[in-house]
């Protein structure tokens, strides 16, 4: 899955669960449940020669810094607007969550010697992807993406 739809799903748990012994791991292990949704990314269907070579890392660094601004984004808004400094905190921290593993397992992708670490989140996240065509793969995540927003925006207003 795209990390912009993790990001989101992580803020929209952080938003709507105010304890964040709750919230952060939930964000955290929502991350792998969101690998079990149908999707598709910039890796599906490739060697590992192309995911690092070509428009694929461009495609991922884009789709971090899309992630990365939409996660401040919305913690800003409940800083500033909401004028809520724990609810601010908790989205913040659970968008970091729901993106962790990912970032744990870059190494994997991006190194020839990646660390211990890298190599069992990519294990466990290699068994649980469920690629799809690029349509339905892109629309599920659409689907999530709006919901997440949705929740967001109603937790936001209240």
């Amino acid at each position: 899955m795209l990390l912009t739809p993790h990001t989101m799903v992580g803020l929209a748990i952080g938003a709507s669960i105010s304890n964040p012994g709750i919230a952060v791991p939930l964000s955290f292990v929502m991350h792998f449940m969101g690998d079990l949704v149908p999707h598709w990314d910039f890796y599906s269907n490739t060697t590992d020669e192309q995911r690092r070579v070509g428009w694929r890392p461009i495609a991922v660094m884009a789709d971090l810094g899309l992630g990365v601004a939409v996660g401040m984004f919305f913690t800003l808004y409940a800083l500033w607007v909401v004028g809520n400094t724990s609810l601010a905190l908790n989205m913040f921290l659970c968008g970091v969550a729901a993106v962790l593993p990912d970032a744990l397992a870059a190494p994997l992708m991006f190194t020839q010697k990646p660390n211990i670490i890298s190599v069992v989140i990519g294990k466990i996240q290699s068994r649980l992807q469920f690629q799809a065509p690029i349509f339905w793969g892109l629309l599920t995540q659409v689907l999530i993406t709006v919901f997440a927003f949705l929740v967001i925006s109603n937790s936001l207003t209240q």
